[in-house]
């Protein structure tokens, strides 16, 4: 992998702490196109669309190519180079990394890549890359070149192709005494007279670059032999891209949605917490007389329990893989193995809302043509929420086909439109949802019953308890492996099961 370093003027929008995953949103040239730097003698720079901005969306930003504190969520291939939007996440270093970038602090954004193919010309000191596999983007506060946007170029292992130009013009070398001496001696041998034998097609040239002028100007037409790929096999070797399609990983939106998994602590499976389910109404009443006994209550704080389930998968992977592939086989296994543990604990998740929850509120989809009938329905079941947890809904969970039917509702409208000025809004591009003021993220495990249309709820009322997930490794010398498992312990703590809503088809 090789990195340069980009000067750029970065865009930050930070956002109101809300408890949330992301802080802040950015934008910034990642890679100047066009611009050449000098390294070791070599001038290099990039062609424009160097990079495949469906390959660059999703790779991580970091910090100084070590912790990440973010993901590039757009690219865009622009004439002077390549653009990023970005996410910073709500960690420790993302905040630090925030301040930087607001601040002006750091202005430099750093990229990993991997050359794949390339154009030099031969002989001379410049090399232009064409194709390259972007792996990730970090933030610096110290561009080398800050004039050009472009920071030092380091090697790292890796292969590409290069494509040599070479130059073209013939060179010609001229013998005059011997072209001399040969006709002298063919008009000799003219002179004598003797029995013609039969004559080389090609006798009739006095050197190779004759004949290769003869070619070059249409004098020579003599038939060659054909060189085709399917004769050669020797050397063309496949061709295998560096990405591994199909790793889907949309993350947790059903546990992000209500704060994000809770510390499960560091000792014991059972989680444990005391609640109050009684009637507010029941306890204080009037004094009917002065010196008359007072209402005589019982007060009891309740216990919830919910045990630590395991959530975990391995492999025992050979040396011979761990070592031999390219693609990394490791890289693509974890990263699979992540994306299985985040959708196995939300899919959990989700089935427990629905399992644990209390709170009912019917709602006719199929009578709901303008989208009306689902904001009463997000209105009531959010002051059910409020009733039950002494805070309204902060988070709507819709099926699939909720989904569908608000995309064609014609009071919703993409966004910038704010909801201040309209009912909802709704965005195909980003699946962007916000009714009334609520958001709504698609639960597709609701799909599995058509009366499942939605879940409203909020953090007091329910959150996913956690510790993990982890990486363990293991070296088994004995088969010439490495024993690789996910695992994390979880389970959805349903504090206030009333204050979990359930939209039923009515």
């Amino acid at each position: 992998m090789r990195t340069v370093t980009t000067d750029s003027t970065l865009l930050l929008h930070t956002r109101a702490e809300d408890g949330g995953d992301i802080i802040g949103t950015g934008y910034g040239m990642a890679v100047p196109y066009g611009v050449e730097i000098e390294f070791d003698g070599m001038r290099e720079s990039f062609a424009p669309g160097a990079f495949d901005t469906a390959a660059v969306v999703g790779k991580p930003l970091a910090y100084r190519h070590n912790e990440p504190i973010g993901v590039i969520t757009g690219a865009t291939n622009e004439a002077d180079g390549l653009y990023i939007d970005f996410d910073v996440v709500n960690t420790s270093l993302g905040r630090d990394a925030a301040t930087l970038m607001r601040t002006g602090s750091s202005r430099g954004l750093s990229v990993g890549f991997a050359p794949l193919e390339s154009k030099r010309a031969q002989g001379k000191n410049s090399i232009v890359y064409t194709k390259a596999a972007l792996a990730e983007v970090s933030l610096t506060h110290q561009p080398a070149y800050s004039s050009a946007g472009v920071g030092s170029i380091r090697e790292e292992e890796g292969t590409m192709s290069v494509e040599t130009v070479e130059d073209t013009a013939p060179a010609v070398v001229a013998d005059i005494q011997a072209r001399q001496a040969i006709d002298d001696l063919r008009r000799e041998v003219a002179s004598v007279a003797h029995v013609a034998e039969p004559v080389h097609p090609l006798a009739q040239f006095r050197s190779f670059g004759e004949y290769s002028k003869a070619v070059l100007d249409g004098l020579e037409t003599r038939a060659l032999f054909d060189q085709v790929t399917g004769d050669n096999p020797g050397v063309l070797p496949p061709v295998w891209l560096q990405q591994v399609r199909g790793i889907i990983d949309l993350g947790r939106p059903v546990i992000t949605g209500v704060g994000g998994p809770q510390s499960a602590g560091t000792v014991g499976l059972d989680i444990n917490w005391p609640y109050f389910d009684g009637s507010l109404t029941d306890i204080v009443e009037a004094q009917a007389n002065e010196k008359d006994e007072v209402n005589s209550v019982q007060i009891s704080i309740e216990k919830g329990t919910a045990t630590l389930q395991t959530y975990a998968a391995g492999s025992d992977i050979s040396y011979q893989l761990l070592q031999r592939s390219q693609p990394s086989y490791l890289d693509a296994h974890n990263r699979i193995m992540a994306a299985s543990y985040s959708t196995v604990t939300d899919r959990k998740f989700t089935d427990d809302l629905w399992n644990l929850g209390t709170g009912t509120v019917n709602y006719d989809m199929s009578g709901d043509t303008t989208g009306a009938a689902f904001r009463a329905a997000v209105f009531t079941a959010s002051m059910d929420c409020e009733d039950a947890t002494g805070v309204p809904a902060s988070i709507v969970y819709a099926s699939t086909a909720l989904m569908t039917e608000i995309g064609g509702w014609e009071s919703f409208f993409p966004a910038p439109y704010s909801v201040q000025n309209v009912s909802g809004v709704a965005t195909a591009s980003s699946l962007l949802v916000n009714v009334s003021g609520l958001r709504v993220v698609r639960a597709k495990w609701l799909d599995g019953n058509a009366a499942m249309h939605a879940i409203i709820t909020n953090g007091e009322a329910v959150r996913w308890i956690e510790d993990g997930p982890r990486l363990a490794n293991a070296e088994n010398v004995g088969k010439l492996g490495r024993d690789i498992a996910i695992y994390g312990y979880g389970v959805t703590a349903a504090y206030l099961p009333a204050g979990i809503i359930r939209v039923v088809e009515a």
